[in-house]
């Protein structure tokens, strides 16, 4: 583990350095060591921040920072945990091996939907939605994704639960590179998006529903889509069913960190040549 980390500290230094985020001259631990002990909670701890902190504190004694300072200090970092996400996804925009991209969201839980009308954290209409996929409502956000073939996220966009899948395309699919193809399940079917889409060079392509007739390219479709599905495996698994946090901002900075420390990891297990290129 203290091998990577040496190495994910390294990758986050020269993130922080590539979107101009300065170290305050009198802070004893730079904002790279903060980001480092963030990615370690989420990527080693479940995203456990106290856990993550005190490894750290054990492997560099003679650097303290309070616990406390420290969650200000990382919270503080949102927008640069932004910026590190859009400057990976420029990346891997770069090597991907294919203009075929695949699309999908996944459900976020603050709390269980009995306990949304006591909620600490945050409480809004519009964050009780419905889970396809476990049939079941859930009360917190949604995560859309937009992943290559090679599994790396290109593009996130957070929403509210109940937010459709097409309503909230339509705020960041616009932003892809022109003559991409997006490949999307049933909730992507819309005439109006894809129609929109168009404008800006996106080719949309949805998984047709059963009663729109024969969808020739129904397999290769699913095929595509189970890259999405990985990713999401892959995020969920690492934080299980609720993210824990005391404050709203605190909860979308760990989920931020969750997905942005993926393609970290992601951009990691690029080649040489492949990292090169990227810059």
């Amino acid at each position: 583990m203290e091998e990577n980390i040496i190495t994910i500290f390294c990758l986050v230094d020269d993130i922080l350095k590539a979107i101009n985020v300065k170290d305050d001259v009198r802070a004893k631990i730079c904002n790279a060591e903060i980001l480092t002990i963030g990615y370690m909670a989420v990527r080693y701890f479940h995203g456990n921040y106290y856990s993550a902190h005190q490894f750290f504190m054990s492997m560099k004694p003679s650097y303290p920072i309070d616990y406390s300072r420290f969650i200000r200090r990382l919270n503080n970092l949102h927008n640069a945990i932004d910026y590190a996400f859009q400057l990976l996804s420029e990346v891997f925009y770069k090597t991907a091996k294919s203009t075929i991209y695949s699309v999908d969201s996944f459900p976020v839980e603050v709390c269980k939907i009995e306990r949304s009308s006591t909620c600490n954290i945050y409480n809004h209409k519009d964050m009780k939605g419905y889970n396809a996929s476990k049939k079941r409502f859930f009360y917190g956000f949604k995560v859309h994704m937009v992943v290559t073939t090679n599994k790396e996220p290109l593009h996130c966009y957070i929403s509210y639960a109940n937010e459709h899948d097409a309503t909230a395309a339509k705020r960041y699919l616009p932003a892809m590179k022109a003559n991409s193809s997006v490949i999307g399940d049933k909730g992507y079917v819309s005439k109006k998006l894809a129609t929109f889409l168009t404008k800006f060079g996106v080719n949309l392509n949805a998984i047709q529903r059963s009663n729109m007739g024969e969808d020739k390219d129904c397999f290769i479709k699913r095929r595509l889509r189970k890259k999405v599905e990985t990713v999401f495996s892959i995020i969920t698994g690492r934080f299980g069913n609720v993210i824990k946090a005391t404050s709203i901002d605190g909860f979308l900075t760990k989920l931020k960190l969750f997905i942005t420390a993926y393609s970290m990891d992601c951009f990691l297990k690029l080649s040489d040549d492949e990292k090169q290129l990227s810059i």
